[in-house]
This record gives structure tokens, C-alpha cells and sequence, in this order.
């Protein structure tokens, strides 16, 4: 019996189509179609194609940002005392505080992060974003432009990150810019800095 292929008979003038699949469909045809139901022992990560139809290969990591690492459990924590303002970012201080228990570092969604590695491996990153820094918005010349904070924005925060032993490299990340700036680790207390990160 032939291989046979996929066949598409269309119907007059675009009013409609008709598609046939036969069972005995060539294996070149395309990638092959993970199916939950039936109890495949292929991964869907193994078959998926990439978008624009391009194979990728089974091993081959999605990302090159690594994802976030465990969260780590501290009962002293620093606060870096940071400030925006107008675009560049400045380390104003960094103090310890005492929780009293153990606190868990928490996950979520920013464009800034700390992070925190040791040698060449990511051991905690803390996201966080400035108060009325907003995603960026496309610039319109019409006379109906949104009015954007972030030109002549100046803002600050304090954010919490785990005091450990740990690590040997702390870094400041700008994901929108892809920038990053190294911070002190492991840091003094009530350390002062009039420059910027």
C-alpha cells in the first residue's frame, strides 16, 4: 500500500473546503503531534516545533535567562534603599533588619531584579519595580499622547533581600534596558552612596 498524503479538496468559489487526513500519512509530513489522551511517551518539549515552523531540538534550553532559583528562607534581611530618577538608578543605602522569624523570599513579576550568584550560578533573584514606573508606552505625536511619568520621574523603594552567607556576586538588572550594575555583597550596613548603582 502507497504512502498517502494529506488531501484538501476546495469547494467553488471559496464557499467552503474540505480536509482529508489518511491514516497511512508519510512521516516526513511534518512534526509529529503529541497527544495526552493516547498516553504518548514522547514529551510534548520533545516534538514541539519553534514559531515560523523551525525544529528545535529536545535538549536545547528555551531561554537563556535562567528561571528563578528556590526561594530562600532568612530571618535577617537587607534592604537596599534604591532610587529612580530620570532613568538612572542610585544606591542610597543598605540596612539589616531583624524579622523575627524566618521569611521566605517572595516570587513575582518586575522589571528590576536582584540577583544574586554564586561563581556563574543563580542562587536568589528578587524582582521588584519602582512605584509609578510603568511599562514604557510607544510615543504618538497626535495630540492624543498619554502623559508619561517616566522622562521626569524621580521615585524610591526599599527592597528585601535574604541576608545569607552565601554568594559572592550581586547584581542590579534592568530587564527593559538589559542592563545591569553591580551592588556590594556582602554589603555593610548604613552604607551610603551618592553615585549611582
Amino acid at each position: 500500500m502507497k504512502p498517502c498524503r494529506l488531501l484538501i479538496v476546495l469547494g467553488g468559489l471559496g464557499l467552503g473546503f474540505f480536509v482529508a487526513f489518511a491514516p497511512g500519512a508519510r512521516a516526513d509530513a511534518g512534526p509529529p503531534v503529541y497527544d495526552a489522551s493516547a498516553g504518548d511517551a514522547a514529551a510534548p518539549d520533545a516534538v514541539a516545533p519553534l514559531d515560523g515552523g523551525a525544529k528545535r531540538d529536545a535538549g536545547a534550553p528555551i531561554s537563556k535567562i535562567p528561571p528563578d532559583p528556590p526561594a530562600m528562607k532568612e530571618r535577617e534581611q537587607w534592604v537596599y534603599d534604591l532610587r529612580y530618577d530620570r532613568g538612572e538608578i542610585f544606591l542610597l543605602a543598605v540596612r539589616k533588619q531583624d524579622m523575627g522569624e524566618p521569611v521566605t523570599t517572595p516570587r513575582m513579576m518586575g522589571r528590576f531584579a536582584l540577583e544574586l550568584y554564586e561563581g556563574p550560578t543563580l542562587i536568589e533573584r528578587v524582582r521588584f519595580d519602582f512605584p509609578m514606573l510603568g511599562a514604557p508606552e510607544a510615543p504618538d505625536a497626535g495630540m492624543r499622547t498619554p502623559p508619561r511619568f517616566e522622562p521626569k520621574l524621580k521615585t524610591r523603594i526599599g527592597v528585601f533581600f535574604p541576608a545569607t552567607k552565601r554568594g559572592t556576586r550581586l547584581e542590579l538588572w534592568d530587564r527593559a534596558r538589559d542592563m545591569r550594575w553591580p551592588l556590594p555583597w556582602p554589603p555593610q550596613a548604613d552604607r551610603v552612596d551618592a553615585g549611582g548603582a
